[in-house]
């Protein structure tokens, strides 16, 4: 099956050329000299349309499974697919979670009957319980290892447990120690892994919430039970760390200046760590608390006007390297809860593109930096990129295509997760994902599905370079 996409522009991390797109069997087979005449059994007309690597997000909780009632992996994927992402990283959160490789070789095989997107798995690290687990999650190809770091587990379960109090010391895991975080850093460094961590530390967040009398009734006291010197200290160790053991470390979701300071003076050291943004800390502060109320609601919180131009700053110079969207769906019901109640998470991997590409359109990111961080820097850093991420002979033909003048208006019940709610509800938005092609097939238009479920595991290079040399001995 030869694919010709024909009169776009092509946009990578490194610059823009008008050029036609040759596909062949699922992969990209040339760049060609626009307005060509090369034969095709299928040409896809981008004139236009700026022709992007395919958009990844890599940061997806689809609660799946285990919490279904909240989402699944066929709503998120599907709503992905709608959006323009053609690559989703799913997170290992789901009951069970992925701490071991035979789990994740089931929840590859179960996900790939649902997908409508190409995937990859995290795995979850525990701590000192499942450390024996993660060269073999890390073999099968995962593409990082999460750690919730300072977060108790259900000891059934091991689900996350939010607040401690809650729960009789004999039904949980504590949260890992220090010198069990350092084992982590250092067994996953030895295996040239990639290890992200939800950055909060345990015992400052406790003294927040003693402060506060253990009791949220404003914005302000939920800012104050998780200051932001629960993220910076948990950031400063992680800094040491990766130094001290060569482990590539990842900020995932960060949220204060003074945590992407750190990051970005340890990268001059020569520390191998990076750092995450999402679109609800880019785009949103304190101050809209009292436009959208509980709606906002997220770990780490959404903080000030300050912290949000430093995400900015962090995305133009390199010190966050990859945008994702922390999509942590609830039911509505769950959602309708006040401050206090409401469980912290928004709903994102449908809205993360078009927000993003708003932004593209106002001129506050280059269409480069867009490649960047939603499809070039994202796949290097998961080790995807030999397959995806770029516009390059050889890989998968991902692409998103977009029209950088359509505007569109976000709304919740259009939305195609399980449970349709934003707190982007009636934003009007400019630069839109009008196709997309996924491994060389069109799968979507116009935000709609026009293929079937095709969507199948990605594994990192290294895992993939492994099986080949099984294959060949």
């Amino acid at each position: 099956m030869r694919v010709l996409v024909t009169g776009g522009t092509l946009v990578t991390a490194s610059g823009q050329v008008r050029a036609d797109l040759l596909c062949t069997d699922g992969r990209i087979a040339g760049i060609l000299e626009s307005g060509g005449a090369a034969a095709a059994d299928e040409r896809v007309d981008a004139s236009g349309l700026l022709v992007f690597p395919g958009f990844i997000d890599p940061h997806v909780h689809s609660r799946d499974p285990g919490q279904t009632a909240k989402e699944d992996f066929a709503h998120s994927t599907l709503a992905a697919l709608c959006s323009g992402v053609t690559t989703l990283l799913e997170m290992p959160n789901a009951v069970p979670p992925i701490s071991d490789r035979a789990t994740f070789e089931e929840r590859a095989a179960a996900h790939e009957r649902t997908a409508s997107v190409d995937f990859g798995l995290w795995g979850q690290a525990f701590g000192a319980s499942n450390l024996d687990d993660l060269p073999g999650l890390l073999d099968a190809g995962a593409v990082a290892i999460k750690l919730f770091w300072g977060y108790a587990l259900d000891k059934r379960t091991k689900k996350l447990v939010y607040n401690t109090g809650d729960a009789a010391p004999d039904d949980i895991i504590a949260p890992p120690d220090a010198g069990d975080v350092l084992r982590v850093f250092e067994v996953i460094g030895a295996r040239g892994g990639l290890l992200a961590a939800h950055c909060e530390d345990r015992e400052i967040v406790l003294g927040g919430e003693r402060a506060i009398g253990g009791e949220i009734r404003t914005y302000q006291d939920l800012l104050d039970g998780r200051p932001a010197l629960a993220e910076i200290a948990a950031v400063s160790r992680a800094a040491e760390f990766s130094r001290v053991t060569g482990c590539r470390f990842h900020v995932v979701h960060t949220s204060t200046a003074r945590a992407l300071e750190i990051v970005r003076a340890a990268r001059a050291d020569g520390i191998p760590i990076t750092a995450e943004a999402c679109p609800h800390y880019l785009l949103l502060s304190d101050a809209d608390h009292e436009r959208y109320g509980s709606g906002m609601k997220v770990f780490p919180p959404i903080r000030g006007a300050d912290d949000q131009e430093a995400l900015w700053a962090a995305i133009a110079d390199g010190t966050v390297a990859s945008v994702g969207s922390d999509h942590a769906p609830h039911t509505l019901e769950e959602l309708e809860g006040s401050l206090a109640t409401r469980p912290a998470g928004v709903h994102g991997v449908e809205t993360m593109v078009p927000l993003m590409l708003n932004e593209m359109a106002r001129g506050r990111l280059a269409p480069e930096r867009v490649a960047a961080v939603l499809a070039e820097q994202t796949a290097r850093l998961y080790s995807i990129d030999h397959r995806k991420g770029r516009i390059a002979p050889g890989l998968d033909a991902d692409l998103t295509l977009v029209d950088p003048h359509r505007e569109r208006r976000i709304v919740a019940g259009e939305l195609h997760t399980k449970h349709k709610a934003s707190v982007y509800d009636g934003w009007t938005v400019r630069g839109t994902a009008v196709a997309s092609l996924l491994r060389g097939e069109v799968v979507m238009r116009d935000g709609e599905p026009v293929a079937q479920r095709r969507g199948r595991l990605v594994r990192t290079s290294a895992a993939e370079a492994a099986d080949a040399a099984v294959s060949v001995a």
